[in-house]
């Protein structure tokens, strides 16, 4: 029997939980995933975003792989356990039967999806969770949509799989979480250039010895930003950029590439090719006047 005084508890916990988190629409928080929730590794846990299950129930739209943090009261009766954590796969697949997950983080042994009334497949896998299998910076996989095998639409990470295909890739850091860095504003300071927001262009390529930023703001002049590696493998840049729409591309050893997490992306009519977008709004409120 579970012990009633632990179902006592996770029932309570439910409650309070279930009351914080229905006050967001249930598809926000598609969009609301930073991946610097994640970038500080296990010190950052208790800051992490909690999400309920319903709002899997909800989607209504695939989305990239994410690492989440979720609550599943109907497991927890059966497991004991509350809170879980792992990877959002989502495939939309409106008129199709089955669909699953299959890939490096458990031997390519395929993992039945769950649709939603909105046609979305959906589940969350801890790649790495049970030890058994030895953490990697990045996982690929495919999906395997009523009996044949495709790629990730909604990843713009692949690579050829040798047999004229595209396979998917998450970016993994063992330890903590995904190392998924996009492009990102930051927040406003007081000392900020009134006419100009701060824009931090980021990219996990662990492999790779140079990466530079080539994009509209410099002309793209691929000598113009060079990017700095740091020891995790994140290539980062900071850059003053007034509001507005911008297409940029990474070079990473001599190769142009996209901004792996950013979804955003535009062909651009000059050269017939396809580069990641930047929207950068106005800025909110007013900043104080810097000090002399």
């Amino acid at each position: 029997m579970f012990p009633v005084k632990k179902a006592k508890a996770i029932a309570l916990l439910t409650l309070v939980l279930t009351f914080a988190l229905a006050a967001e629409e249930a598809e926000d928080w598609i969009g609301a995933f930073r991946s610097v929730d994640y970038e500080e590794g296990e010190e950052s846990l208790p800051e992490e975003k909690i999400y309920y299950f319903w709002q899997l129930e909800n989607l209504r739209k695939a989305v990239p792989p994410r690492f989440i943090r979720f609550v599943d009261t109907a497991a927890s009766l059966r497991t004991g356990k509350l809170l879980n954590r792992g990877v959002l796969f989502s495939f939309d697949g409106l008129s199709n039967d089955e669909v699953s997950v299959c890939g490096e983080f458990n031997h390519w042994q395929c993992i039945p999806l769950e649709k939603n009334d909105k046609g979305i497949f959906y589940g969350v896998v801890d790649i790495v969770g049970d030890g058994l299998y030895e953490a990697k910076p990045a996982y690929e996989y495919k999906f395997k949509v009523d009996g044949i095998f495709t790629h990730d639409p909604e990843n713009s990470d692949t690579v050829e799989d040798g047999e004229g295909s595209l396979v998917s890739r998450i970016a993994y850091r063992q330890g903590g979480a995904n190392k998924q860095t996009s492009t990102r504003i930051l927040e406003d300071s007081p000392y900020e250039e009134k006419e100009f927001r701060t824009v931090e262009f980021r990219i996990y390529q662990p492999q790779a010895e140079m990466v530079s930023l080539v994009g509209e703001f410099n002309h793209w002049d691929p000598e113009a930003d060079f990017l700095e590696k740091e020891r995790n493998g994140v290539f980062r840049v900071i850059k003053k950029l007034k509001p507005g729409e911008y297409q940029y591309n990474f070079i990473v050893d001599g190769k142009i590439v996209l901004d792996t997490y950013n979804p955003l992306t535009v062909l651009r009519e000059d050269t017939g090719e396809i580069s990641s977008s930047l929207l950068i709004p106005d800025r909110n409120g007013v900043l104080e006047r810097k000090a002399n």
